[in-house]
Formats: structure tokens, sequence, C-alpha cells
């Protein structure tokens, strides 16, 4: 039979593809979505119910494709299709590698783009639309 590849052989294939498929996971979201960004792919995401993080700062549609799971077949493969040859896809490429800092807990280098930005920003968010409580627990 055909060996396993190893880790690094995994993350070297996933860099040489345009598009990676993302289907759902066990939960609300999914590591996969990570693997094939950090990766350099384009994520096609085939989970309905997935949740994207940070939505309000970071512009999922122009680094990747959301596709309803009960539409998956010839019509995915024409949309990929024409995003290749309409030149769409070398964009979307580059604005995978600029928002890979949203997920990256190890990037020192922008404050601005960084997990803990999008977290506190959600933080904050949250306690905006809820009313102010008197006192504390």
């Amino acid at each position: 039979g055909h060996p396993v590849p190893s880790l690094p052989d995994y993350y070297d294939l996933i860099g040489q593809c345009v598009f990676c498929f993302v289907p759902k996971g066990l939960g609300y979201a999914t590591q996969r979505m990570y693997e094939v960004m950090f990766g350099g792919c384009i994520p096609v995401i085939l989970a309905d119910g997935i949740g994207l993080p940070f939505t309000q700062l970071v512009d999922w549609p122009s680094f990747s494709v959301k596709w309803p799971m009960d539409e998956i077949g010839l019509p995915l493969v024409e949309h990929l299709w024409a995003l290749w040859q309409g030149g769409a896809a070398r964009a979307m490429h580059a604005a995978v590698r600029q928002s890979r800092c949203w997920f990256n807990y190890h990037n020192h280098e922008d404050r601005r783009c960084s997990p803990y930005v999008g977290i506190l920003y959600g933080l904050e968010q949250r306690r905006k639309a809820f009313p102010a409580t008197a006192g504390r627990f």
C-alpha cells in the first residue's frame, strides 16, 4: 500500500493546492479551516452551520468560498473553475495570506491583526449589547 504521509508532507500538499475543501467538523467550527489557511490554500467551506470567527473584522468572502451542503456537485466545480479562469483565485490567494494574522496566536509583528484583538473586539460588542448591571457578582 501507499505510505501514510507525515504531517510536514500534508502541509506541503495543502500548500500546492489552490482550493481546499473544509467540511464541517464535530463542533461549531473546524480545525481544517486553519490548516488550509496556514497552508496557503483558499478554503472552500462546505458546512452550512459553521461559525466563522471575527466576521466584523475579517472579510471572509475575499479569500474563501462558502457553499451550501445540498448543492455540492458540478455547480461547485464550475464555480471554482470560473474563479480560477477569471483570475479571482489569485486575488483570493493573496487575501488568504493577508488574513492569516487573525488566527496566528504567535504573531507579534502586527498588533492590529491578531486573534487577541478579534476576541477582545467580540467581547466588547457583547458588553455593548447587554445593559450594565449594578455592582459585581
